[in-house]
């Protein structure tokens, strides 16, 4: 009877540390997506349904295992996981179930679309609806996730709905993506501007400039940056 109880209450906490994955990630998934509009690798995606499969299966087992003779308690437990499966990661079923049936109809279909085109955005940007801009934008960043033109424009919308917050995440991406001195020294700029100013948050301004000599130690503006570095710092 001991050994029992004490299965049992094994199984109980295995079933409890389980969710704790489960939930957490799900919930940091939907927070990139919805939140902050970045995308998931596919392979990424392909491996959490994966795994949330495999949790489903290790679960239900350990309900029927240790619940099956309170049949309502099981029914609703059992109920209670698919329909918090379905709201944590039913978006992102969705989203690798669409990539697959494009690729699979019409395999190398969007690499046919070179450039972004940013015309329908540009439109809605002359009217002054920057929001509408804004999910045109988000649109086209979905089609070209690398393209920092297309992160800074965002960035831009939201500079003009006085969400600096938001906009330095997309100035960050686009800064990600830029090779070149000249153009990753423009957006380092701007960044800092918004950090100094807006943002009051001289610390990001530092490591940004402290990045910039680390990524490009020989390039032209190289000592005018570790200048600027260096007065910041002795302000501090």
């Amino acid at each position: 009877m001991i050994e029992f109880d004490l299965l049992g209450l094994g199984g109980r906490i295995l079933s409890g540390l389980l969710l704790i994955p489960f939930v957490g990630w799900g919930i940091y998934t939907l927070r990139l997506r919805f939140r902050y509009h970045e995308d998931i690798h596919l392979g990424v995606e392909a491996i959490t349904l994966g795994a949330v499969a495999i949790f489903y299966a290790i679960e239900i087992y350990l309900l029927r295992e240790y619940m099956g003779y309170r049949h309502v308690f099981y029914i609703f437990a059992v109920l209670g996981l698919v329909v918090s499966g379905a709201a944590l990661y039913g978006p992102m079923g969705s989203s690798l179930l669409s990539q697959l049936v494009v690729d699979t109809i019409a395999p190398g279909e969007r690499s046919k679309t070179r450039e972004p085109r940013f015309a329908p955005a540009e439109a809605l940007e002359r009217e002054n609806d920057y929001e509408g801009a804004l999910r045109e934008y988000m649109v086209i960043a979905r089609i070209f996730p690398q393209e920092p033109a297309v992160h800074v424009r965002i960035a831009d919308a939201y500079m003009m709905l006085s969400r600096p917050e938001e906009a330095v995440r997309w100035f960050e991406r686009a800064l990600r993506c830029i090779a070149s001195p000249e153009k990753s020294l423009q957006i380092t700029n701007r960044l800092c501007e918004i950090y100094g100013r807006q943002l009051g948050r001289p610390d990001e301004v530092a490591r940004l400039l402290s990045a910039y000599l680390d990524r490009y130690p020989e390039a032209e503006y190289a000592v005018s940056v570790r200048e600027r570095l260096r007065r910041l710092e002795t302000s501090v």
